[in-house]
């Protein structure tokens, strides 16, 4: 099955806060020793080839308070050149150019295929109406979104911030712009999300960082909504890709499923 990686976040280790480099150190060790100078499209290539992985999709960010700051234009030029890497910008909230004007700029200059939205980091409300033309413009581009959802450990969050039901107006009132809750609302809301899909076609469920073996019991319709969930590992913070990707194929669902989980439902998101 091909394999394509809706979440993961490559940067030099001082673009993150030093909570989040501990929190790497710790839990990835073979990170740090591998890019502790520094990541190259080459070698993050020759590592997803080692851990089966297709295709990643990289996510700037811009939480200084919370995780840290990865450029938009170095998650860029690290997708450049390569359909095997794709890039998603961030919005920086602490600038005076307004969201919908940052939009128009990273899918001109810099090809952004989605953004990744961080409200629980950057601490917004993801309803807030002052947003509405930058979903109106994503809308337009049909590009998708990917927020975080849910629990965070790292010191600065505000987890206020992530709860599913905070989409509800957005999802509303953009039913063709494409919505994926990162996490799933783990732990305490994974009811919401469900309740998500069931409420509106246009939301997905990233299964990063949710508890795999438990996918089934958390989301007693997967197979039946399996063009709903796509695959992604978090990585660095999960440790390696590879037994990631065992455990998804190991769940009791059909290999149609799988399929749409692993590939299938991000090629349609992204557009491939």
């Amino acid at each position: 099955m091909t394999v394509i990686d809706f979440h993961i976040h490559v940067a030099p280790p001082e673009s993150f806060t030093p909570w989040v480099q501990d929190f790497f150190r710790r839990r990835n060790p073979a990170y740090y020793e591998r890019f502790s100078g520094g990541v190259s499209q080459a070698d993050l290539l020759a590592y997803l080839d080692v851990q089966g992985v297709d295709r990643a999709v990289l996510l700037s960010e811009y939480a200084p308070l919370a995780s840290g700051v990865i450029p938009n234009e170095l998650t860029a030029d690290l997708c450049r050149g390569t359909d095997r890497l794709i890039p998603f910008g961030a919005l920086d909230m602490a600038s005076s150019e307004p969201p919908e004007a940052q939009a128009d700029r990273l899918v001109s200059d810099l090809g952004v295929r989605g953004f990744k939205m961080l409200p629980s980091y950057a601490r917004y409300w993801p309803d807030d109406e002052r947003l509405f033309p930058f979903y109106e413009r994503v809308q337009a581009a049909g590009l998708p979104l990917l927020f975080h959802t849910g629990t965070s450990l790292f010191r600065g969050t505000r987890i206020k911030y992530a709860d599913p039901l905070l989409l509800d107006d957005v999802a509303d009132a953009f039913p063709d712009l494409s919505i994926v809750m990162a996490h799933g609302g783990r732990p305490f809301w994974y009811d919401r999300a469900r309740w998500m899909l069931t409420r509106h076609a246009n939301v997905s469920v990233d299964i990063t960082g949710m508890p795999t073996a438990r996918l089934p019991e958390l989301f007693p319709n997967l197979e039946a909504r399996s063009d709903r969930f796509v695959y992604g590992s978090d990585w660095p913070g999960t440790g390696e890709m590879a037994p990631l990707l065992a455990a998804v194929r190991a769940l009791p669902l059909s290999d149609d499923a799988k399929t749409r989980i692993l590939s299938g439902n991000a090629e349609r998101l992204l557009g491939l």
